[in-house]
């Protein structure tokens, strides 16, 4: 008596071996790689002696403009264009003092420099630069030390 085997159409393959062989290797390979976590703020950098601070020598800056913002108490601020200074800290007027500048000949691609209080808020600095952007000029820095008097002079860095 021979016994007659139909197919039962479950032909699918044991996959069990292979899952079991995808878990030995993502094992193998997860202890055999190294982990280090980097941190922001810690990356391992090596600069050059000369630029670190006081490596070089001080920038010397002699702009054709520049623009001293002063604190000048609760939420105000003195704005000195060349020495003289914009009446009611009005950033309108520093636009219009620029533009003028600009066309009497004040050359665009030449720096200016603004140079703020320390304890004058930043939003009057973003209104300085937005000022002098919208008058024309492309070359606009800022002070990296303050003195009244000297923003673009000496101390004034690079």
């Amino acid at each position: 008596m021979r016994r007659h085997l139909t197919p039962t159409g479950d032909n699918v393959p044991n996959l069990a071996p292979m899952v079991d062989v995808i878990m030995v290797l993502l094992v193998f390979f997860l202890l055999g790689a190294s982990f280090e976590l980097v941190r922001e703020g810690l990356l391992k950098t090596e600069l050059d002696p000369a630029s670190g601070p006081g490596g070089g020598a001080m920038v010397e800056i002699n702009p054709r403009v520049r623009i001293a913002l002063l604190d000048a108490g609760a939420a105000a601020v003195t704005i000195m264009l060349m020495d003289e200074q914009i009446a009611g800290g009005d950033f309108e007027r520093l636009h219009a003092a620029l533009q003028e500048k600009r066309l009497s000949g004040a050359d665009t691609e030449n720096p200016v420099v603004i140079g703020a209080d320390p304890t004058v808020r930043w939003q009057f600095v973003i209104k300085a630069m937005d000022a002098t952007v919208r008058a024309g000029f492309k070359n606009v820095q800022f002070a990296v030390s303050f003195r009244p008097g000297a923003v673009g002079g000496a101390g004034a860095g690079p």
